[in-house]
């Protein structure tokens, strides 16, 4: 039901907080309705209740909690109703918490049901950002790439199955990708790697935190500082390696794969960026959906088609030249697809 933010709210000697804020838009108790308590939705007609009538002390909660998972429409998790109750009351009155309303819409599914740990079908989404567009940073240039990827346990395999990789294959720091290593006491290994010679700094097998027989979604972001190659999982640092200097080459850019390695699995939210963007970066904004022009953000694929064999280029800022993906394999019967994402992704 909803809640009212106080009896009366009154806060201070006049109590008058001019107009009765509401708790925030209407939630419509989301797909699931889990708006509160066990199955209530955020409101007894979905909506976030009221914050509370004029007046600083009432501290009415504007609906029932959205849950942790519930997407109770907002239910009450927009309804921060911040009446102030009058000069003298200055309470301020917050709605309900209320779950967050997925946005996780589509993610792109590289041919999980064909039996193999990686994907021998190939399948790829191939982003070309020719010169002298400066949207791929290349050679020495500052970047950071991150997305979701729905990990299988058959991914743990060492050097099978690439989630990302650009540059060329010389074996001069030319390269920039992110592969799987193998198993540690039941734990995933990742490996970032920039082939950086025979004596590769990186290494393989650097543990990831996720357990290997589970099937399951996990973010991952690979950072060049100028110094170091940092790798992420779930916003932790796993990988920090310094590195003289890279001399990644300018090559179409391969989301699901690198020849022979190809990812097995979905990936969300690619996000190209030709800034690093600190730990605290990358957990604010991971979760959620970006406008599209953010600061440093240079290539951004949301895969919320729902056909064809186009991926969108979602940046939005003045004077981008948009660099679409096309989806790829080896038979046109093996293309990736779009699928429904179940990825936490939360609106903003």
């Amino acid at each position: 039901m909803a809640a009212s933010g106080g009896a009366n709210g009154s806060g201070g000697a006049v109590g008058s907080g001019g107009a009765t804020a509401s708790g925030g838009s209407p939630g419509t108790g989301g797909a699931t309705g889990t708006g509160g308590g066990s199955t209530g939705s955020g409101g007894s007609s979905g909506s976030g209740g009221a914050g509370g009538q004029a007046g600083g002390a009432g501290a009415g909660a504007g609906g029932s909690p959205g849950g942790t998972t519930g997407t109770g429409g907002k239910g009450g998790g927009a309804g921060s109703g911040s009446a102030t109750g009058g000069s003298a009351g200055g309470g301020t009155v917050t709605g309900g918490g209320g779950g967050a309303t997925s946005c996780a819409g589509h993610a792109v599914a590289f041919n999980m049901n064909i039996p193999g740990g990686s994907d021998p079908a190939m399948a790829k989404v191939q982003v070309t950002i020719p010169a002298p567009s400066t949207d791929l940073p290349t050679l020495n240039e500052k970047r950071t790439i991150e997305f979701w990827a729905f990990v299988k346990s058959t991914s743990w395999t060492a050097d099978t199955n690439t989630m990302f990789f650009y540059g060329t294959n010389n074996r001069t720091a030319d390269g920039f990708g992110l592969d799987f290593g193998n198993t540690a006491g039941g734990i995933g290994t990742i490996d970032p790697f920039t082939n950086n010679g025979a004596t590769d700094p990186l290494g393989d097998n650097k543990p990831s935190g996720l357990m290997a027989n589970v099937d399951q979604w996990a973010h991952f972001a690979m950072v060049w500082d100028g110094a170091d190659v940092r790798a992420y999982v779930n916003g932790v640092e796993k990988v920090t390696v310094p590195i003289p200097m890279l001399t990644t080459g300018r090559t179409a850019l391969i989301i699901g794969g690198y020849p022979p390695a190809f990812f097995n699995g979905y990936i969300d939210e690619f996000r190209i960026w030709n800034v690093v963007r600190a730990p605290a970066d990358i957990m604010s904004t991971m979760h959620k959906t970006l406008v599209g022009n953010e600061a440093g953000l240079v290539g951004y694929w949301k895969f919320d088609e729902t056909m064809g064999t186009t991926a969108a280029d979602s940046v939005t800022s003045a004077g981008h030249t948009a660099h679409d993906g096309v989806l790829m394999a080896n038979t046109p019967a093996n293309l990736p697809i779009f699928v429904a994402s179940t990825a936490p992704i939360m609106c903003p």
